[in-house]
C-alpha cells in the first residue's frame, strides 16, 4: 500500500511541484542572507581590509532558514504561514480526488479499511517531515559553508545574562540549538500533515478543507503563545510560552486524527 502511494505522488506533477517548491523557498531566503551580508563588500572590499571579520558576518546558524533573519521575513511567511496548503496540494487531499470520482471505494478493495488509514496517516506525517528535514538541512549545510566562521548575532551575542533561559543556552551552543530546532520544524509540518488528512477524510470537500486547515494552522501561530515559538530559534520567548503552544496544537492534532480515524473504521465507507 505504501509503494502505491508513493509511486502516485512520484508520478503526480502537482505533488512534484510544491515539494520542489518547499526546497526553493530556504534557497532564496539563503541568497536574501548572502546579498544583505556580502554586497557591500563585493562592492567595496577596501572598506573591510579586504576581508568580512568574524564579528560582521552572521553567524551560521542565525543565517539559516529557521532563524529568520532575512528582510522582511518574507520566505519564512510563505513556507510556514501557508505550509497546510502545501501539505494538502503534495498528498492529503488525495481522498477528496478519490472521493470525488468514485475511486475510494475501489481502493477500499484492494486492502482492509484500517490497513489504508495507517499507510494513509503514516504517509500524512511520513512525508512533510522528510521533505521539510531535508530542505532545511540542506540550507543549514549551505549557510555552514557560505558564513563559515560568523559570530554575529545581530546584538543578541552582547547581552549575555539574558531572563530567557532558552535563548542564553541556544546562544552557548548555537549548532545544537538549531538542529534541535529543525527536527521540531519537521514534527510539527507531520502533525499539520496528520491533522490536513484527517480534515480530508471528514469533509471530503475541498471548499471546506483547504480554509479550515489554513485557519487552524494561522490561529496557532497568531496566539499569544505562538506555534511560530517552537520553529524559531534565538528568540527572547522561552518554555513558558512553548510548551502551552505544542500541548495545545499536538491535542488538535490528536482530535482531529482520532476523530477521522474513528468515523471512517467504524461509521462511514471509504
Amino acid at each position: 500500500m505504501l509503494t502505491s502511494e508513493l509511486y502516485r505522488i512520484g508520478k503526480n506533477k502537482k505533488s512534484l511541484l510544491f515539494i520542489c517548491l518547499l526546497f526553493v523557498i530556504p534557497f532564496v531566503d539563503l541568497l536574501m542572507n548572502v546579498y544583505a551580508n556580502f554586497f557591500d563588500y563585493w562592492l567595496h572590499p577596501e572598506a573591510y581590509g579586504g576581508k568580512l571579520s568574524r564579528e560582521n558576518l552572521l553567524h551560521p546558524a542565525y543565517a539559516s532558514f529557521l532563524s529568520g533573519t532575512s528582510q522582511g521575513h518574507v520566505a519564512q511567511m510563505l513556507l510556514i504561514w501557508i505550509l497546510p496548503l502545501y501539505i494538502l496540494l503534495i498528498y492529503s487531499d488525495f481522498y477528496i480526488l478519490e472521493k470525488k470520482i468514485g475511486y475510494s471505494h475501489i481502493t477500499y478493495t484492494k486492502c482492509s479499511r484500517s490497513e489504508l488509514l495507517k499507510a494513509r496517516f503514516f504517509l500524512s506525517f511520513f512525508l512533510p517531515f522528510i521533505i521539510l528535514l531535508s530542505s532545511l538541512l540542506l540550507n543549514f549545510v549551505l549557510s555552514l559553508i557560505i558564513f563559515n566562521g560568523g559570530q554575529n548575532f545581530m546584538g543578541l551575542e552582547m547581552y549575555p545574562d539574558h531572563n530567557v533561559t532558552l535563548l542564553t543556552l541556544s546562544l552557548k551552543h548555537p549548532y545544537i540549538a538549531y538542529i534541535i530546532y529543525l527536527f521540531v520544524f519537521a514534527i510539527l509540518a507531520g502533525c499539520c500533515g496528520l491533522m490536513c488528512t484527517a480534515l480530508s477524510l471528514l469533509f471530503p470537500h475541498y471548499k471546506y478543507v483547504y480554509p479550515a486547515a489554513f485557519f487552524i494552522w494561522i490561529l496557532q501561530i497568531m496566539l499569544p503563545n505562538s506555534l511560530t515559538y517552537l520553529m524559531q530559534p534565538f528568540i527572547e520567548y522561552g518554555f513558558r510560552e512553548i510548551i502551552p503552544a505544542g500541548i495545545l496544537f499536538v491535542a488538535i492534532v490528536f482530535i482531529f486524527l482520532l476523530s477521522a480515524w474513528q468515523y471512517k473504521v467504524k461509521f462511514d465507507e471509504l
